[in-house]
């Protein structure tokens, strides 16, 4: 499938560029496999450009993405394009609650109410001002929603700032979550979102 058209050529489409994305993210774009594949449809045109590009430049690294930017097609044009594609498609009920924490990270706390008032705590504290106090993002901050997303895909994020395997501005204070308090966190992402 050729991303440009000749010259004259019809215009390339949204629709046809996530013809590529699809095999991973799903026809609608609820991601899947329990999240190793991200929901993305809904997600702030600008944030999925500047991921986009993150991939192509590999200052974001995934594996699976890399042979999609391959094709010499594949510019900001393109990566605008299907950016405002993703951002257009609804958002699909991924059905995340109940989570069911970790029993490591449960046992850290003296019963479910305490791990479930750290994870509000901690959220307000580290994530809230970012993110929305609801989680919902902030897209002129460039700070995606973070409920209605797969539990394991955002623990794998925060392993990933912890590890400095991904960073952004304030990946400091997304990185200083340890494995215990990033499920209470998730948890309470997950109760948000329902």
């Amino acid at each position: 499938m050729a991303l440009a058209a000749p010259t004259g050529a019809a215009e390339v489409t949204g629709e046809a560029v996530y013809q590529y994305c699809k095999a991973c993210h799903g026809e609608q774009g609820a991601g899947g496999e329990n999240g190793k594949y991200p929901r993305i449809a809904g997600l702030p045109a600008s944030y999925v450009g500047k991921q986009l590009h993150d991939f192509k430049s590999r200052r974001r690294i995934n594996k699976p993405m890399i042979p999609i930017f391959k094709h010499h097609r594949f510019d900001a044009e393109v990566i605008a394009t299907v950016a405002g594609h993703i951002a257009a498609m609804p958002q699909p009920d991924l059905a995340l609650w109940p989570y069911v924490p970790r029993p490591e990270a449960l046992a850290a706390f003296d019963s479910k109410a305490a791990y479930r008032e750290a994870g509000g705590e901690l959220y307000a504290d580290r994530c809230a001002d970012c993110h929305g106090a609801a989680g919902g993002g902030d897209d002129a901050a460039g700070a995606p929603p973070l409920t209605n997303q797969y539990p394991a895909y955002l623990g794998k994020q925060i392993g990933d700032f912890a590890g400095g395997r991904r960073t952004h501005a304030d990946s400091e204070q997304c990185a200083e979550l340890t494995a215990v308090e990033a499920d209470a966190v998730i948890n309470h992402l997950v109760e948000l979102g329902k």
